[in-house]
């Protein structure tokens, strides 16, 4: 999740917002301004930081700071933008503090953020771009055509990613059965798992500047990390050197949480990730050969994670809970009648799945000898 920081300017200042519609009307006039986001407006006119042109103590409206950017100074306003308190104020901030700045209004800014730990925005009437300050970070805000622009691409890169993922995994189901896995498998399919959420997850900065205007795209981000990461954290928890000891399966894919975007493209970095660290060659990739565990087929059924745990712990590898019979699954503590039924219906399908796999199989080596 991105920062308090960010979520912290996004709430003032996303686009529809009433502080946003004043700032688009100070860029739209090709005007500039300073609006400091003051949380103790007494106590910096006492120490100086704050020199007083007028006083307003008025409720904000849009159009007020635009009227008001035409003179010189700055905006003093309350913390949450409900109140302007001053106009053509002047900033004196501690002449100490270091500026990566040059512009003065830009200078000044920055400042005035580090000594307060207040926000403060910056509206260039040059080169029309709006900066923030705010704790020592500082971020521009960018035009509502660019945020969907780049918001809609992220979405429509991730949604790429996603659906050859699903794909992958509909092979890697279609090899368990076979009993045919190899760490080449796994490794693909954990790589455009793991891109599709380090994609959609860039998306979100994106999302939250637009905010409430923001539309279907949020719900296409949120339905991707609401399900991707469960099915590739299964991946992981099937397949990984050791068994893992993660409650829920989305919480494995922190093990890749390090990995930038050209280590999750690198097989080998994968592969040790999970832990296999001898692995050093195409050959090895191919050449060895994995069971699953079962978490993937288990958390299907939707039992609980200690229920799932447990009927992993007592069978090893899905290649013994698929012979498994009513009697032994409800012999699992925490298993009863009613979870082994659930159970054995996912490992049924999974059952019916091989056999027709196997027949499908038979008719082509069949059609071939003829």
């Amino acid at each position: 999740m991105l920062n308090e920081k960010l979520e912290r300017i996004f709430d003032l200042l996303a686009p529809g917002k009433p502080i946003r519609k004043g700032i688009d009307r100070i860029m739209e006039a090709n005007l500039g301004a300073l609006l400091f986001f003051c949380s103790q407006p007494e106590k910096h006119l006492k120490e100086g930081l704050i020199q007083l042109g007028f006083r307003l103590d008025s409720d904000f409206l849009p159009e007020k700071i635009y009227e008001l950017s035409k003179m010189d100074g700055a905006i003093v306003l309350n913390s949450d933008g409900t109140q302007i308190l001053a106009a053509n104020a002047q900033l004196n901030p501690d002449k100490s503090i270091p500026s990566s700045e040059t512009g003065m209004r830009h200078k000044t800014a920055e400042k005035v953020s580090i000594q307060t730990g207040d926000l403060t925005v910056a509206v260039s009437k040059r080169r029309n771009i709006v900066s923030v300050y705010y704790n020592k970070m500082k971020y521009e805000l960018l035009p509502e055509n660019v945020l969907f622009a780049r918001l809609n691409q992220e979405i429509t890169i991730a949604q790429r990613y996603r659906q050859s993922f699903m794909n992958l995994l509909d092979y890697l189901n279609i090899e368990e059965t076979r009993g045919n896995v190899s760490l080449s498998d796994v490794v693909e399919i954990l790589s455009k798992g793991l891109l599709t959420i380090k994609i959609v997850q860039r998306a979100e900065k994106y999302l939250l500047e637009l905010g409430e205007i923001a539309g279907s795209a949020k719900l296409e981000y949120e339905e991707i990390l609401r399900t991707i990461p469960k099915y590739v954290g299964a991946v992981i928890m099937d397949y990984s050197s050791e068994n893992l000891k993660y409650q829920k399966p989305e919480d494995a894919t922190s093990i890749f949480k390090e990995l930038d975007f050209n280590e999750l493209v690198d097989p080998f970095k994968i592969a040790k990730t999970l832990g296999y660290i001898d692995v050093s060659s195409e050959d090895d990739l191919e050449e060895t050969t994995l069971t699953s565990r079962g978490y993937r087929i288990l958390y299907s059924t939707r039992l609980p994670t200690t229920a799932v745990k447990k009927v992993v712990e007592s069978f090893t590898n899905l290649q013994e809970l698929m012979n498994a019979t009513f009697e032994e699954l409800t012999n699992v503590s925490g298993i009863g009648k009613r979870r082994a039924e659930i159970i054995l219906g996912a490992l049924n399908k999974k059952k019916r799945e091989k056999e027709e796999l196997e027949e499908e199989t038979m008719q082509i080596m069949s059609k071939e000898k003829k």
